[in-house]
């Protein structure tokens, strides 16, 4: 399935790459509650909308992901399937390079347990909110920081970002 996601992606941002203000990336999220951290490999692609000359911006977003660190809980083996988030970015860019962002999500998580050789699947959609710091190290790359939380489970993100 994520190669399937991956290929799609790729699709998408190709043909792309000649229109302003389009960005894709790619990260690491670790999903975790009181008793469970799982780790994520994603790709994101967005765009930009912003006025000229205004520092505040609007981004939304799409991730993709991929579960790559799973956990055991009571010998209950959980790992991610599947990650995708649907984002809305309010941005503010400061003029040293740095920008802070707010943004409400809408997440599914398809996650699958394994338990004596028997596996049940789930995925579930949520609303949660979240909020970033990131640093663009030249015209085109950037790296960036985020924590959300999504009904008690918290989404800490590290990625980068390249502009086309």
């Amino acid at each position: 399935m994520f190669k399937k996601s991956l290929i799609v992606l790729s699709l998408v941002v190709l043909p792309l790459t000649a229109s302003a203000n389009w960005s894709a990336g790619a990260g690491y999220a670790n999903l975790s509650d009181d008793d469970l951290s799982l780790g994520v490999i994603f790709g994101s692609v967005a765009y930009e909308f912003a006025q000229e000359g205004s520092k505040l911006s609007f981004i939304p977003e799409l991730r993709l992901g991929t579960g790559i660190s799973d956990d055991n809980m009571g010998g209950i083996k959980l790992e991610v399937e599947r990650f995708t988030t649907l984002s809305v970015r309010g941005q503010y860019n400061f003029d040293n390079g740095f920008y802070a962002y707010a943004m409400p999500s809408y997440a599914n998580i398809d996650a699958k347990a394994t338990f004596s050789g028997n596996s049940y699947s789930d995925d579930e959609w949520e609303f949660g909110f979240g909020a970033g710091v990131g640093k663009k190290l030249n015209e085109k790359t950037s790296v960036e920081a985020s924590f959300e939380n999504y009904d008690g489970l918290d989404v800490f993100t590290v990625g980068f970002k390249y502009a086309f």
